[in-house]
């Protein structure tokens, strides 16, 4: 095993404290992070910067765009580094939550991330599939609002990409209309019973995770995007949570220390020229970006 600390890439807000980190694919990061207490490091990167950072390091590109529409995007976060660990490339960079959670688990399998195995594995798709039938809703409700969350440069970004992709202003996507965000709340409602059901178990069943005391990959796609209401549409959240018995509070609750857990920031002076053979082409890229969002007075 390399010795190496693993560096996380997450994307940048201006949201406070551990809000900070909102996206819930990143999320999914670095709750597998924290749940396996791997000590990393962390940096911040604005929207606009994420793919001439991963094409730098010879990350190959998705094979389908996170986005339709006339702007393709198939760079994206979360990405990890991890020199002499990840070969895929020579700077060590792996791109995607789910292949970096199967990374993770394989280099750090205690505490497994799925703790009954295949049948965990099962969970999890089964959970995906959910959570796909939940996304237009959520897309509708809180994609119109992620902006307000963003640095300067990233919510340019966001709002040119997202106003392609949909075809019309993003400040269009969200209804106005009341019968309509009802009609939205209650595709989430009905969507999300069999999470509910899923999370309350049969008689007998202890523990707030989907498998009861023992927490997975399954409970943290949940989590995440549980934390992206939270960031994003507080009063959604606040409905989601009081369905059923409170099972979507409790499984929350107890993600939190892994949802609020922190990497820690490289620091220091970060001078303007850098001799590249003293230090890692990665280095020398995040150097860059963190001295460039550390001239944006809106960054927290």
């Amino acid at each position: 095993m390399t010795e190496s600390k693993i560096h996380f890439f997450d994307i940048t807000s201006v949201l406070p404290g551990a809000s900070k980190s909102w996206s819930p694919n990143t999320l999914k990061t670095r709750m597998v992070l924290n749940f396996k207490g791997i000590p990393y490091t962390q940096s911040w990167v604005s929207y606009p910067d994420i793919e001439p950072l991963l094409k730098a390091h010879g990350v190959p590109p998705a094979k389908s765009s996170a986005l339709p529409g006339k702007s393709p995007v198939h760079y994206t976060l979360p990405a990890i580094s991890h020199k002499g660990g990840i070969t895929s490339n020579p700077d060590g960079l792996l791109m995607d939550s789910e292949p970096i959670a199967m990374y993770i688990d394989k280099l750090y399998p205690s505490p497994s991330l799925f703790p009954s195995g295949d049948a965990s594995y099962s969970l999890m798709v089964a959970v995906q599939k959910i959570v796909s039938l939940i996304r237009p809703s959520m897309v509708a409700l809180v994609i119109p609002n992620v902006p307000s969350g963003l640095d300067e440069r990233g919510r340019e970004y966001f709002i040119r990409t997202r106003t392609e992709a949909f075809g019309k202003p993003l400040s269009e996507v969200k209804p106005t209309d009341e019968a309509e965000l009802l009609a939205l709340w209650q595709l989430i409602e009905k969507e999300t019973e069999p999470l509910v059901k899923m999370l309350k178990g049969r008689d007998g069943k202890k523990g707030p995770f989907l498998e009861g005391e023992k927490a997975g990959f399954a409970d943290i796609i949940l989590a995440s995007l549980l934390a992206f209401f939270e960031r994003f549409d507080r009063g959604t959240f606040e409905k989601i949570l009081v369905l059923g018995d409170g099972e979507l509070k409790a499984l929350y609750e107890a993600c939190l220390p892994w949802i609020e857990g922190q990497g820690r920031r490289r620091t220091g002076r970060y001078p303007s020229k850098l001799n590249t053979s003293t230090f890692s082409a990665i280095e020398v890229a995040v150097w860059d970006i963190l001295r460039r969002l550390r001239s944006e007075t809106s960054i927290i």
